[in-house]
C-alpha cells in the first residue's frame, strides 16, 4: 500500500535517528538466548535501527527490506552485513526453516493489505524453524486515537504557524485523498492515520483478532506488550497503546502433523 513513501528520501532520512522502542529492549532482553548465535532475519530492517543490536548477538544476521533506498542506506552505515532488497510476500531467496528468529519491528507488517500481509505471514512461518520465535508490532485498532482527522495545532510564534499551517494544508490535502480507500471489517481495518502527514493507508488489528490470525497461519503467541514495555494479555486495557509487539513461536498446523 505504501511502498513509494518508504522510498521517499526525506523518510529515508528520518529513519537514521530512530531508537529501540521500550517492548523492544524488553523482548531482546528477555528472549537473548534465542538470538545469540542463531541465525536471525530482520524483515523491514529500515536503515538499521534494529541492525546494531541484533548483528552483535548473532553472527548469522541477514537484514531485508522492500525500499531500495533503505537497504542502500544500510549498507552505508554497516559494512560486511548481510542485507537483501526483498519482499516479505515472496522469499524466494531463503531456504525453508532456515531461521531461529524472525523479527518485522515498527509496523512493517502494517503497511500491506490484507490479503498480501497473510502471504507474508505464511512466508514467515515457512522460513522459520520449528519453535523459532517470530517478534513484531502491529497498529492497535482498540487505540483511542486510531481514527483521528488533521487539525492545526496552536502556534507558539509567527515561523512556527506558517510550519503548522503548512503541515495542516497538506495532512487536509493528503486525507482528502486517502481517506476514500480506507476499510472496516470485522477483523481489521485499513486507516488513513496521521502517519507522514497522512499520506499512507495503515492495517489495524485488535489483540484477539492478531492472535486468532497467527493460530491460523501455524503461531502460538505467547506474549503481547504495549507501547512502555508492559506485558498484556486479552482482557488488558489497551486503549493508550498505539500498536502493539506480539512474541510468537511457530507451532504445527494439524494438518501437517
Amino acid at each position: 500500500m505504501n511502498k513509494r513513501n518508504y522510498e521517499n528520501k526525506n523518510i529515508v532520512a528520518s529513519y537514521n535517528h530512530m531508537t529501540l522502542q521500550n517492548p523492544e529492549v524488553m523482548v531482546f532482553l528477555k528472549h537473548r538466548d534465542s538470538i545469540i548465535d542463531k541465525h536471525v532475519l530482520d524483515i523491514g530492517c529500515g536503515t538499521g535501527r534494529t541492525t546494531m543490536i541484533l548483528k552483535n548477538l548473532s553472527k548469522n544476521y541477514t537484514g531485508l527490506d522492500y525500499s531500495l533506498d533503505m537497504i542502500e542506506s544500510c549498507k552505508k552505515r554497516f559494512k560486511n552485513v548481510r542485507f537483501i532488497h526483498g519482499d516479505v510476500r515472496k522469499m524466494d531467496e531463503f531456504e525453508d526453516s532456515e531461521f531461529d528468529y524472525v523479527m518485522f519491528s515498527f509496523n512493517g507488517l502494517d503497511s500491506i493489505n490484507h490479503d498480501d500481509r497473510l502471504k507474508g505471514l505464511w512466508e514467515i512461518h515457512r522460513v522459520l524453524k520449528q519453535d523459532g520465535l517470530f517478534v513484531f508490532s502491529s497498529h492497535n485498532r482498540n487505540h483511542r486515537h486510531a481514527i483521528s482527522r488533521p487539525k492545526m495545532p496552536l502556534p507558539t510564534t509567527p515561523c512556527k504557524q506558517v510550519e503548522h499551517f503548512m503541515k495542516f494544508v497538506k495532512s487536509s490535502l493528503n486525507h482528502l485523498i486517502n481517506r476514500n480507500h480506507q476499510k472496516f471489517e470485522n477483523e481489521y481495518a485499513i486507516i488513513n492515520d496521521v502517519a507522514h502527514n497522512y499520506a499512507m493507508l495503515t492495517y489495524y488489528i485488535d489483540k484477539r483478532d492478531q492472535i486468532s490470525q497467527l493460530k491460523d497461519i501455524g503461531f502460538e503467541a505467547i506474549e503481547m506488550y504495549d507501547t512502555n514495555g508492559n506485558i498484556l494479555n486479552l482482557d488488558s486495557d489497551d486503549k493508550d497503546s498505539a500498536w502493539i509487539y506480539y512474541v510468537a513461536r511457530k507451532i504445527n498446523l494439524q494438518n501437517d502433523k
